[in-house]
């Protein structure tokens, strides 16, 4: 597909980005370019391939998410500068 400079300053008002002059027969060629490539690429025949999600099958190799009735707070609250009735108390930032 060629793209005339017309189309050009039509890109760029609706992204809403201006286009110096000087580079505008670069860009031409290289949005001509990529148009080439998605040309090429709708002619592969993908209609026996599975759609994916990710390329990768264990893509997600997160930790099972159990539920359990442990809880440290008592624990993880030693370290804490100061508490009070099971709750974190940190310094007033808004007067």
């Amino acid at each position: 597909m060629k793209i005339s400079k017309k189309v050009l300053s039509n890109i760029s008002s609706l992204s809403k980005i201006k286009i110096e002059e000087e580079i505008k027969s670069d860009l031409i060629k290289d949005l001509e370019s990529i148009l080439k490539m998605v040309t090429e690429m709708n002619k592969i025949d993908t209609s026996g391939i599975e759609p994916m999600s990710h390329p990768l099958e264990d893509a997600d190799n997160l930790r099972k998410d159990k539920a359990t009735k442990e809880i440290k707070r008592d624990e993880y609250q030693k370290s804490a500068p100061q508490t009070d009735d099971g709750f974190y108390l940190t310094p007033k930032v808004i007067e």
